[in-house]
């Protein structure tokens, strides 16, 4: 029997899965969200280069906390795949730009990433008082 404090999170807003997982699961305050990558769910195709890879896979979570009832703001940690660390300032000056204030905890692991993907991110969030 599924628990009832578990919730599975979609929106047309974010890349659709390709295998056998969740955009993202509510479970109890924390929505756990699925690494994104810089793929956009309009046109289904990668982006290229890191920066907007970055972009992309951010604003994917970011549509997916906000399905969930949450925002970035409310992220807690972030664990950020990247495929050449040596691409580590070009990913953090975007990654900056959505975390103005106060960030979340993060670590950034250098790893092999499928195909054309050259980071992927994914995150945990806490849901606002009022929708827990």
């Amino acid at each position: 029997m599924v628990d009832q404090r578990r919730k599975v999170v979609r929106t047309e807003k974010a890349p659709k899965p390709v295998g056998a997982y969740s955009q993202a699961i509510v479970a109890g305050d924390f929505v756990f969200v699925a690494g994104q990558g810089g793929k956009d769910p309009k046109t289904g195709e990668m982006l290229q280069g890191i920066g907007a890879q970055t972009r992309q896979a951010l604003t994917n979570i970011k549509s997916i906390l906000q399905a969930a009832g949450t925002s970035l703001e409310n992220a807690t940690k972030v664990t950020v795949f990247i495929a050449d660390i040596k691409e580590f300032s070009k990913m953090n000056e975007v990654y900056l730009s959505f975390f103005k204030k106060d960030p979340p905890a993060r670590a950034t692991v250098q790893v092999v990433l499928p195909e054309s993907w050259l980071v992927e991110i994914e995150a945990i969030a806490l849901l606002p008082r009022r929708k827990r």
